[in-house]
């Protein structure tokens, strides 16, 4: 294996099926590449991705750098040990077995709309950047196959930290060429290849930011921007060249989004993104400025990628796609998140080097028989922590606390106030503990009051109401419809539902409430009055065994 520099520093061998490796038992080969190979285990049957690198200063920074990033859309890190246990050459990294497609097989696959993409991929991805670059870490590597989208929650996926650079507390170890992907790599580290002079290449969050802009520009028009690495020209195009925009390629691309993928490819790094969260700023705001065009597939179809059923003879054909729900109170969620917190307006200042978080060092995978996990031993020193885990970005935790706790509605009722008393305590229908086990209906799950073609805030009445689930909740489909009751507090909306009609037909017993974070209902908005109140048409239901 070489390294950046060319120089020989281990191979990592071919394991069949079935290998032992640091108490894992090797599955298959999951993807080979410059700094390791990442194998599919098993251990106590449980599935893991396990990567084997040679036992070197990279491995080392691998493994401190997923120590300090801890984020929902970053691959779990369990722990390391070594391996063979007699003569130990190679770093066994234990990471969370991420199923799902990369991110071109996905694009390609589901050919979203413009405003799926940004939702469901772009707009987390940016808000998971500006948290991996809060904790002192940058990626270096970012690009579709880096990137996988989860089967389990559609969530991307930021993956491979074998080219991570360390802000502070770590060995540097390229010299002219620091790690990456040649079509991806950004303008300041080939002027500085060109200009080397033996000093270490001084990498920032800036390297990450253009690299997503390639992704983008990827993604909008399903070529690469400057050509790809059989290009004899590729540097000199990174470099001089400035590519057609997306919307000139493609042009179902809306302009506002071509220019935000244009402003994260320009030349100069002052002219560019200050930080990943100034571009979440600029997704939120171009999506919340979005038209019909934004519905439509970014590309015509092809016969090969996935497409929704057709609706039965006599359905009305709805005006939204069936996730926009959700990505619609998420965009409002996040819309006010950012007044709250004042984040950095678009390209307004150059950002203060941010400050790693600490981290407990504690390693949970202790290899079988010899082979010992010594927590820390085997890594570089964490850096010091200036500043406590509370105080990591405010709006990154205050949105994984309102995803977490199912808060899809943007308002300021998504923060937990004081709250009027619920309805009397009852008991559930006969047969809802059965439904929800049939149908694993378990956790939050999204819901839309009517009318469902449209978001926002929505008039309700006290009494019989009928919501619509949103996507799949388990095995129960999508479009299931929940009906119950409304009911009034003093200064909150409550609703319970018993029954769930199928799109076959069927009605069964459920017992579900309507919940915002840990509070039973929702706040009434402003304007509510008498026997009319205002509430967010998006909202969370959860499965209860008694009305409480």
């Amino acid at each position: 294996m070489l390294d950046e520099d060319g120089q020989l520093w281990g191979a990592v061998p071919e394991l069949p099926p079935g290998t032992e490796v640091a108490g894992f038992t090797i599955e298959g080969t999951i993807a080979s590449g410059s700094f390791g190979t990442v194998y599919r285990a098993r251990r106590s049957g449980n599935p893991y991705a396990v990567k084997l690198v040679a036992i070197h200063p990279r491995g080392d920074r691998e493994a401190a750098a997923l120590r300090l990033v801890r984020h929902p859309n970053v691959v779990t890190f369990h722990g390391y040990g070594l391996w063979p246990e007699e003569e130990p050459r190679f770093l066994v990294l234990a990471l969370e077995l991420v199923e799902g497609r990369t991110l071109d097989v996905w694009a390609a696959e589901e050919n979203p709309s413009a405003l799926e993409l940004v939702m469901r991929v772009l707009l987390p991805l940016a808000l998971t950047l500006a948290d991996v670059h809060a904790s002192g870490v940058v990626h270096r590597d970012i690009k579709e196959a880096n990137i996988v989208v989860r089967e389990s929650d559609g969530q991307p996926v930021l993956v491979d930290f074998g080219a991570a650079g360390l802000k502070e507390g770590a060995l540097r170890l390229t010299m002219r060429l620091p790690p990456g992907t040649a079509e991806y790599r950004s303008p300041e580290v080939l002027r500085f290849a060109k200009q080397w002079e033996g000093e270490h290449y001084p990498f920032s969050p800036g390297d990450d930011l253009w690299a997503m802009g390639v992704v983008i520009y990827g993604l909008l028009t399903r070529t690469l921007p400057f050509g790809d690495r059989s290009n004899p020209g590729l540097n000199r195009a990174i470099l001089e060249e400035t590519p057609p925009s997306p919307h000139e390629l493609n042009p179902r691309v809306p302009q506002v989004l071509s220019d935000v993928c244009m402003g994260l490819l320009e030349k100069k790094l002052e002219d560019r993104y200050p930080d990943a969260k100034a571009l979440a700023e600029d997704l939120v705001v171009v999506c919340t400025e979005a038209d019909s065009s934004w519905r439509t597939p970014m590309f015509p179809r092809s016969g090969q990628e996935k497409s929704s059923p057709s609706p039965a003879p006599g359905e009305p054909r709805r005006q939204w796609p069936r996730w926009w729900w959700v990505a619609g109170g998420l965009v409002l969620t996040v819309a006010l998140l950012l007044l709250v917190t004042g984040l950095t307006p678009r390209k307004a200042s150059p950002t203060s080097s941010a400050t790693p978080r600490g981290t407990s060092g504690q390693e949970v995978v202790a290899p079988a028989k010899k082979t010992e996990v010594v927590p820390g031993a085997a890594l570089p020193p964490a850096p010091v922590a200036a500043a406590t885990s509370s105080e990591e970005p405010k709006m990154k935790k205050t949105i994984r606390t309102l995803v977490a706790a199912g808060c899809v509605a943007g308002s300021p009722g998504c923060v937990s106030g004081p709250q009027s008393r619920p309805p009397p305590p009852a008991e559930c229908p006969p047969g809802a503990a059965e439904t929800h086990k049939r149908f694993d209906m378990f956790g939050w799950h999204g819901a839309a009051f009517p009318p469902f073609d449209k978001i926002g805030v929505h008039p309700v009445r006290e009494g019989p109401i009928t919501t619509e689930s949103i996507g799949d909740w388990g095995t129960l489909p999508d479009e299931s419809l929940f009906t119950g009751r409304v009911f009034f507090g003093k200064d909150r909306v409550y609703a319970r539902f018993t029954q769930v009609r199928l799109p076959t037909g069927e009605v069964l017993p459920i017992c579900l409430e309507m919940v915002r974070n840990a509070d039973l209902g929702l706040p009434k908005e402003p304007g509510s009055k008498g026997d009319v109140a205002l509430i967010f048409s998006s909202v969370s239901v959860v499965p209860v065994r008694r009305f409480e």
